[in-house]
């Protein structure tokens, strides 16, 4: 960012000098952004991302909130860290390291039904799935239609198949899906100033009009998280904001409202995986709840409250404000509602197996496991699970699971990028071993040649990870690599 202490874009500023160091404040937000991954447990492991890395030179830092995140940097730039072939597997996701904060407190477990409230681009979403590794539902749910194709694209490129994607607005929640779920994210839209490293216009979006907005719109959101959470469960609440108005004054007034139903979660209790300098981020929140008490008169119940605020100094990263809470008593009646039928049609599981056993024949696996449930939408086949079949939805979903292979004839299947990739590894036939040679070709969007022993569709494989398929003909490898993957690379 080119600009100086005084300028006029960082004097929005100004107004945090009661809160925290002014001028380290306004030093950090002219730093470039540290890059982050995060390691996708879905796809692959720590040792795999580590040997990785280590082959490029990275040096890597430890995100000190999430044992799967790592601060990049590295001296050969040429190569995007975006058209790494890891993150154009979905072995990796590039994350800023505060959003990771958010799904930690949370704490989603195996088997429970998450709703994540606005849930595109899709890091958190893709975060969650990964904690929950395909047991449970998870509710993705997001209003705008381009957020929603990007928040598709992330869930098919990671592998997240217990995913259920709907489009609504998130006040909706309230009233349709009462006390349906055991843990809820509400990632709220806001002003975004805590982002300004990345984009210095984020700044001109922080008059006091703009903030009073997103702040009615965060209670709103919040009210309708706690509404859908069950008794016990747990709300975590965030922003990318730094205004006091967008964060500790929200959970105060949603604490008010619903004094005695509702209570903060100490950090302490979910961030036992790792040890990081704690105190300090809830040190941060706790100066701001203290002045906005004072100076606005902000509800008591908020007062030393252990919240999590980051400065962009405090850990070198965005500004980030999270809240765990936990409901305690019921805040609404729940309404009986009648469950909508699902866009996509299940197969019979007669129909299921007679898949699986088609790849079977050709790849030695079914690329199905315990718990799977396949779906049909017109030609496409989708991978999904047992738990998602039989989730109560009471409007039609906007998608689900990933693509799991597109019908070509009646009684033959194409197996799809996105579970070629998630499952492949099971495969022990079919499968061309790619050198670096010919993952160039195909990343550069060209054929090959091959073994004319191979024919018709094959995996490829590149090392020890699926990249793709391929059309292997009379010594000839055509090029089946989905066109992002060759235009990102």
């Amino acid at each position: 960012m080119s600009a100086s202490h005084d300028s006029p874009l960082l004097r929005a500023l100004d107004r945090y000098a009661a809160f925290t160091d002014l001028s380290a404040l306004k030093e950090a937000s002219l730093k470039p952004l540290r890059k982050s991954k995060r390691i996708n447990t879905l796809k692959t492991n720590a040792d795999a991302f580590l040997s990785w890395a280590k082959e490029r030179g990275w040096q890597l830092e430890p995100v000190p909130w999430c044992n799967e995140g790592y601060f990049i940097d590295r001296e050969d730039r040429e190569v995007a860290l975006g058209k790494d072939l890891l993150h154009l597997l979905g072995h990796t996701y590039m994350q800023e390291a505060a959003s990771m904060l958010p799904v930690e407190l949370l704490d989603p477990q195996p088997g429970e039904t998450v709703l994540d409230m606005s849930a595109a681009p899709g890091s958190k979403t893709t975060q969650i799935a990964a904690k929950m590794q395909g047991k449970g539902v998870i509710i993705a749910n997001d209003v705008q239609e381009k957020r929603l194709w990007t928040l598709k694209a992330a869930l098919h490129r990671c592998g997240a198949s217990n995913v259920i994607v709907t489009k609504k607005v998130g006040q909706w929640f309230a009233r349709q899906m009462t006390e349906r779920f055991d843990r809820v994210l509400c990632d709220a839209p806001c002003t975004a100033q805590g982002t300004v490293r990345k984009d210095s216009d984020a700044l001109l979006y922080s008059s006091l009009e703009n903030v009073g907005k997103m702040a009615r719109l965060q209670r709103e959101l919040l009210e309708a998280a706690v509404d859908a959470a069950k008794v016990g469960g747990t709300v975590v609440y965030s922003t990318c904001t730094l205004s006091p108005e967008e964060n500790e004054a929200v959970v105060g007034s949603v604490l008010e409202k619903y004094r005695g139903r509702l209570e903060v979660v100490d950090p302490h209790e979910r961030m036992h995986h790792a040890e990081w300098k704690m105190e300090q981020a809830i040190e941060n929140s706790l100066r701001v709840q203290q002045a906005v008490a004072k100076e606005q008169n902000s509800p008591l119940s908020i007062i030393n409250s252990p919240l999590i605020r980051l400065w962009p100094q405090t850990f070198d990263t965005e500004g980030f404000f999270v809240a765990a809470l936990r409901k305690t008593a019921p805040t609404r009646a729940a309404e009986p509602l009648d469950a909508v039928r699902f866009q996509e049609e299940r197969l019979p599981r007669s129909r299921q197996k007679q898949v699986g056993e088609h790849f079977a024949d050709k790849y030695g696996t079914t690329f199905l496991r315990e718990g799977d449930r396949l779906f049909e939408r017109a030609s496409q086949v989708i991978l999904s699970t047992e738990e998602v079949s039989e989730f109560r939805l009471p409007v039609q979903n906007y998608a689900l699971g990933i693509p799991f292979a597109r019908r070509i004839e009646e009684n033959r299947f194409r197996i799809d990028h996105d579970t070629a990739t998630l499952r492949g590894g099971d495969a022990t036939m079919n499968v061309l071993d790619a050198d670096d040679a010919l993952l160039a070709l195909l990343l550069d969007g060209k054929d090959g040649a091959c073994d004319p022993q191979f024919r018709g569709d094959v995996l490829l494989r590149y090392r020890d990870m699926i990249i793709g398929t391929s059309l292997a003909k009379e010594g000839k490898l055509f090029n089946r690599l989905p066109r992002w993957i060759v235009l990102k690379s």
